[in-house]
């Protein structure tokens, strides 16, 4: 695969201007805007140099990053807007530098500082192509604007605290702008999370909301490579994290769990079972005779759960959260709890490696100052593990699980009578694929 090749998805070509005008640009992608640049056949059969031009941008001149092909043609790199991507003489050496060196780019102070002094949609399509094509030394991503995260995160958990003692001051500023999508490529699901969650409590947004974005920030986080972070970030994002935590028992495991693994400190074992089944086990499964009930017990505060492969062939889940007193109001707006247990079968000896995941969503129903559920699912041929880390959801937020997922849900939640199950989904908005989950299931019980 040749070095240089375009870092954005939209190109122009280059063709020359009238006598004492800049260069003009084709359209973009030679007409076909659905086509992505980056897997264009040209880029790979074909030994381009890495370069940049002056061209016209809106009315004035600029430098655009771009490639020179063999026979002297050139294209120029476009931005999200169809606009030449601006980038300085010693920038684009820069890109050219790392192309050249991509199995093992460098990452020191001198690289680091050097793209963060290049424009925004510069560093976001060099991070994203980086990303996409490991090894990428985590370093490198800190050459993004984090402060505006620093920012959104310290105002956020500024604003949880104030909410919980009315004598709090906020000293914290709001953030300057937008986050948008530029950080994407060092972590999915924080920027755009963070940011409407900080609004949120800014502007005292009311309404089902808060739920959602708190739990994807908080499996955006979990999921995140912390090294890509700034220590700083880290710092901020993790206090976050703890806040929300405190703000709403429900979140307090995952949130843990995030701060933690952002930041190293106060470590704890994770609410997770993998059960690898003996040969004995499984040859008395296949003959059909007779085998005791065999339960593991979890438990980190606020949260203890109970697994139990039954002889009946069933992995039963159950889960109890000592909850606030009186639950968070913001969680009563948000409707029914729903928590995700990921069931995952493993089929070698490498548990980093599983062969398929099942998911479920156990309702949580709050009584007596407790959020309780139980779910009984197919027990999984072989080693499987258990997974119940990820931050309960309100079922309305559900709105992506696709149908399939739900119905197995609502067969595996045995003690949820049909009643209760049109309690909560009869509300939702008559798209919700819990909708047509539940008359699929109600059809069945018939």
């Amino acid at each position: 695969m040749p070095a240089h090749r375009p870092l954005s998805d939209w190109i122009a070509r280059v063709r020359p201007g009238a006598p004492g005008q800049p260069s003009a640009l084709g359209r973009i992608n030679d007409g076909d805007e659905r086509t992505d640049a980056r897997t264009m056949p040209q880029f790979g059969t074909r030994s381009w140099a890495r370069t940049s031009l002056v061209v016209e941008r809106a009315g004035t001149l600029c430098r655009a990053l771009a490639l020179r092909a063999p026979d002297g043609s050139a294209v120029v790199e476009l931005d999200d807007f169809g606009a030449p991507l601006v980038v300085s003489e010693r920038g684009a050496a820069l890109v050219s530098r790392l192309e050249e060196q991509w199995d093992s780019p460098p990452a020191g102070p001198d690289v680091v500082d050097g793209l963060r002094a290049e424009s925004l949609p510069l560093r976001y399509f060099l991070l994203h192509r980086l990303h996409h094509e490991p090894p990428a030394p985590p370093r490198l991503f800190h050459c993004l604007p984090w402060e505006g995260v620093d920012a959104a995160a310290r105002s956020a958990a500024a604003l949880l605290h104030a909410e919980a003692d009315a004598s709090a001051t906020l000293p914290v500023p709001p953030p300057e702008g937008e986050l948008r999508h530029w950080f994407t490529p060092a972590a999915s699901s924080l920027a755009g999370p963070l940011q409407v969650l900080e609004a949120g409590l800014r502007t005292g947004r009311t309404g089902p909301w808060f739920g959602r974005e708190a739990a994807n920030l908080l499996s955006g986080l979990s999921a995140a490579e912390p090294e890509r972070l700034p220590v700083a970030t880290r710092h901020a994002l993790a206090g976050l994290a703890d806040a929300l935590g405190e703000a709403d028992r429900a979140l307090c495991h995952s949130a843990r769990l995030a701060s933690t693994r952002l930041t190293g400190v106060g470590r704890i074992a994770p609410i997770t079972l993998r059960r690898s089944l003996d040969s004995d086990f499984v040859l008395r499964a296949s003959s059909g005779e007779q085998r005791s009930d065999r339960t593991e017990f979890l438990e980190a505060w606020p949260v203890a759960a109970g697994l139990t492969v039954t002889g009946g062939g069933l992995l039963e889940v159950e889960m109890e959260i000592e909850d606030h007193p009186s639950p968070p109001a913001r969680r009563l707006v948000d409707g029914p709890l729903c928590q995700s247990v990921t069931v995952r079968s493993i089929t070698d000896t490498d548990a980093a490696s599983p062969a398929s995941d099942s998911r479920y969503w156990m309702v949580l129903d709050a009584s007596d100052g407790t959020l309780q559920g139980f779910v009984a699912v197919p027990l999984p041929a072989g080693s499987f593990e258990v997974d119940l880390d990820a931050p309960p959801v309100s079922l309305r937020f559900l709105n992506r699980v696709p149908q399939e997922e739900l119905e197995a849900s609502l067969h595996a939640n045995e003690r949820v009578p049909l009643s209760q199950w049109h309690r909560m989904i009869d509300p939702l908005d008559p798209y919700h694929p819990a909708q047509a989950a539940l008359t699929a299931y109600a059809a069945r019980r018939t």
